[in-house]
């Protein structure tokens, strides 16, 4: 997906309804052509991700179908699952998920949409057909076979003993999960959001801090840069993670600067930017 389509979506999600107007203005200030925009905007409607609301002034007003208000979902509860662990919600108990599934090469569409999703929810491919994950995921993988209608074709059990070549699995999860790789990344992000909350900083204590338009153009930035890294992350237990892991330390700078970003006055009459989507709280950064 374009970079444009992304941000008219995120501005759906955050807005819940926008005019085309109010889409081009925010577009112009993040360097998109008004006929990028608009272009945009139309073409997500006619994907069904956007419906056009009926409007006194026959302005245009866009907003969220079910379709797209389910996409937005998907992004919600990933946040969400990093959210947890960053506050410890989440204790690893020492059980795994082992996932196997037979699926015919006529369906492999099917096939192949079920690893992605696997992947996207945290399992690694541990051998051959097996994948596996931290925790009892039995309820997502079956309602993830469900919705892909291959239920019948996918074996799902929870286990603690589980070895891979004689040693407890756990021993392996930088094979199973590219964790270092990860790691790289994580530390160019913490640079560049370092760098980030210092500027921010700087403008807030000098007088200057962003109104709500430019304070939610930063917002879809920051989340654009993290958005694929952050899909990459298994999210396992701190238990499972390897020693220097930079992960949990740049969810908290995340946490961090959209604690500064949605700190602001609410008077300003585009604060309804920076409202939260139902269900998701930004947890205060841990103490270190």
């Amino acid at each position: 997906m374009q970079t444009t389509q992304r941000f008219v979506l995120f501005l759906a999600a955050q807005a819940r309804r926008f005019s085309l107007k109010d889409a081009v203005d925010l577009g112009t200030q993040l360097g998109k052509s008004p006929q990028s925009v608009r272009a945009s905007v139309n073409r997500l409607a006619r994907s069904g991700l956007l419906v056009r609301e009926p409007s006194p002034r026959k302005a245009a007003r866009y907003a969220l179908s079910p379709k797209g208000k389910a996409m937005a979902s998907e992004v919600v509860a990933k946040f969400m699952r990093i959210h947890d662990i960053v506050e410890a919600k989440n204790t690893w108990d020492g059980t795994w998920t082992l996932v196997s599934f037979g699926i015919p090469e006529r369906i492999r569409n099917r096939r192949d949409e079920l690893r992605t999703r696997l992947r996207e929810i945290g399992f690694g491919q541990l051998a051959g057909g097996v994948w596996i994950a931290p925790g009892d995921s039995t309820e997502s993988v079956n309602g993830l076979a469900d919705s892909l209608r291959v239920a019948g074709k996918v074996m799902v059990c929870v286990s603690r003993d589980v070895k891979l070549g004689g040693e407890p699995v756990a021993s392996a999860v930088s094979r199973i999960w590219p964790l270092s790789e990860l790691n790289r990344r994580y530390a160019s992000m913490r640079t560049r959001l370092k760098r980030r909350i210092e500027r921010m900083r700087t403008r807030i204590e000098e007088g200057s801090p962003p109104d709500a338009r430019e304070a939610f153009l930063e917002m879809f930035v920051v989340n654009t840069e993290i958005a694929e890294l952050i899909a990459r992350d298994p999210c396992l237990p701190e238990e499972l993670l390897p020693d220097r892991w930079l992960g949990l330390e740049v969810q908290d700078l995340i946490h961090e600067y959209l604690h500064m970003l949605y700190g602001f006055e609410q008077d300003d009459p585009y604060a309804f930017l920076l409202e939260l989507p139902e269900g998701l709280h930004i947890p205060q950064p841990r103490e270190t």
